[in-house]
């Protein structure tokens, strides 16, 4: 007898064999998660509108990220020691933690996780959001969204409470803030990650070796109070199999990325966001299905590209912008329909080529290459000064600078980013408020006006650059 989610999960890459054997589980997570029979109509049809789910690998991505919905929600029944972190996450440490005890360890990022299959796939996340806004992160307070559904996901008992929590305290405060909230209701450790993002202006790349050395050392408390209260410690071959499998994600997403820059542009960026988020927010199925699904749709990505596929127009102008939406693909697609090829994101731009390194931690290392060499954890400075690489790199016409009005990272660099751009570039750039995690307010018909007036502006600059 066929289950009622049975057509949605072959749609999202299950096989027969798997809807079987894990059946009881799906039942358990899915009346966790409140979602039934008429919800599975909602996403059928949600997920045909907004995901190619003709692409084999776009179908095993959404399958990936559902199994990872499953395994967050039965963590605790299933005698799992849990760990979560927080986004934006230090990449890396979270798969060595994994990679450590693979059988013993949940960690992930559960906000990001509840986003890309409640919201993307369910279209189910406001009521998440709504219980995180009445559980101590009210509406009107310019709180973080992507907290509020942290927030939401515990006080419904949608996912379990944590033995051990770790963030970033500089980058993030919105992140810290909450957790001390949460370990004050459920009493469950927090671990900080402190650092310093001060720098001249003009900085970038270079640092200074005591922000690295900092730094760094804060990411090897990390593995030591891991292993003082979960009793776990990490190995170098665990941290070897950690980079390993980041490395093999980072390059099919690079792959994808250089695709994305054909003419037509081959794919929505709606899938490249769903390909390189799995490996920001999950540590389990990131690792044991995410590079075969990823490496599927590059090579069908590829066949486009040869084929002369597109999903906007040949000739349309190409821009970059700061992520594409967790919970809503609709957002993605409204830019891609107003005629925007959006061939890149900030999060997607390859990192600089690694130099050698004089440091010799763990922790130091991952310090000095993945944060401060790619400007993300470096300085405002360095932010833009990687877009502006990337506009020369990839022969960017625009900007889309869609920055988040509730984080304060973000939102400091709103303006003079635009500047910045046009000045040092000569390319227009549109900044634009958004909340990538709650469609209420920000919704694609709230944004459409200024999106579409940007994308005329854009083409008729390039039809005038071609007189």
């Amino acid at each position: 007898m066929a289950n009622y989610y049975d057509e949605l999960l072959k749609l999202c890459g299950f096989e027969d064999d798997e809807l079987k054997k894990e059946k009881s589980r799906i039942d358990k997570a899915f009346q966790r998660l409140e979602v039934g029979p008429e919800d599975m109509k909602v996403a059928e049809s949600w997920v045909r509108q907004n995901h190619e789910v003709e692409l084999v690998g776009v179908r095993k991505l959404l399958g990936a990220w559902l199994k990872e919905l499953i395994d967050l929600v039965l963590a605790r029944d299933e005698g799992k020691k849990i760990v979560y972190y927080g986004f934006p996450s230090i990449q890396g440490p979270g798969m060595a933690l994994k990679a450590a005890a693979p059988e013993e360890i949940y960690c992930s990022c559960p906000d990001v996780i509840l986003c890309h299959t409640m919201g993307q796939i369910f279209n189910k996340l406001n009521p998440i959001l709504e219980a995180g806004e009445e559980n101590g992160l009210p509406p009107g307070h310019g709180l973080c969204s992507l907290q509020q559904i942290r927030v939401g996901g515990m006080a419904k008992g949608i996912i379990p409470v944590p033995d051990m929590v770790t963030c970033s305290s500089y980058f993030c405060d919105m992140g810290s803030k909450t957790d001390e909230l949460l370990h004050e209701r459920y009493g469950h450790p927090a671990i900080y990650l402190d650092g310093s993002m001060d720098s001249r202006w003009g900085e970038y790349p270079a640092q200074l070796p005591q922000r690295v050395e900092f730094l760094g050392a804060q990411l090897n408390k990390l593995f030591d109070r891991v292993n003082e209260v979960l009793g776990v410690k990490v190995t170098p071959d665990a941290w070897d199999e950690a980079m390993s499998v980041t490395r093999h994600l980072f390059h099919a997403v690079g792959q994808l990325v250089q695709f994305m820059t054909a003419d037509p542009m081959p794919i929505s960026g709606v899938e490249t966001g769903l390909a390189h988020q799995i490996a920001l927010a999950s540590t389990g199925r990131a690792m044991t299905e995410g590079p075969e699904a990823i490496d599927i749709l590059c090579q069908e990505v590829e066949r486009r590209v040869d084929e002369g596929v597109g999903v906007v127009e040949k000739g349309a102008p190409r821009v970059m912008t700061f992520i594409a939406p967790f919970n809503d693909p609709g957002i993605m697609h409204m830019m891609e329909n107003a005629g925007l090829a959006i061939v890149a994101t900030y999060l997607t731009l390859p990192p600089p080529k690694a130099q050698p390194t004089t440091y010799t931690t763990v922790g130091e290392i991952q310090a000095e290459r993945q944060m401060m060499t790619t400007g993300f954890y470096h300085s405002s400075y360095g932010m833009v000064k990687r877009i502006g690489d990337a506009i020369k790199t990839l022969n960017i016409d625009g900007v889309l600078w869609t920055y988040l009005f509730n984080c304060r990272p973000f939102a400091l660099a709103s303006h003079f980013l635009k500047k910045w751009i046009e000045e040092n570039t000569g390319v227009p750039a549109l900044s634009l408020e958004v909340d990538i995690y709650d469609s209420r307010t920000y919704s694609a018909a709230a944004l459409r006006t200024k999106v579409e007036t940007f994308a005329e502006m854009l083409r008729a600059r390039k039809a005038f650059a071609k007189v």
